[in-house]
């Protein structure tokens, strides 16, 4: 999800002041409405459950 939005996310920054936004019609990435704060919290739910993934395939802590 992360290297789909950050593009997108880039160019629309970029396009902030140059003017008008996309023509209609033009096809306009999903990704672009999403926060910053969905993708950092999505990013961060994914760390931890690989991380809590692994340590469970590990045994950690079981008696």
């Amino acid at each position: 999800m992360l290297a789909r939005w950050i593009p997108v996310h880039r160019a629309r920054v970029a396009r902030l002041g140059s003017g008008p936004g996309p023509a209609a019609g033009s096809p306009v990435p999903a990704e672009r409405g999403f926060p910053v704060a969905v993708v950092a919290g999505h990013g961060l739910f994914a760390v931890v459950t690989v991380v809590l993934v692994l340590l469970s395939a590990l045994g950690v802590g079981k008696s």
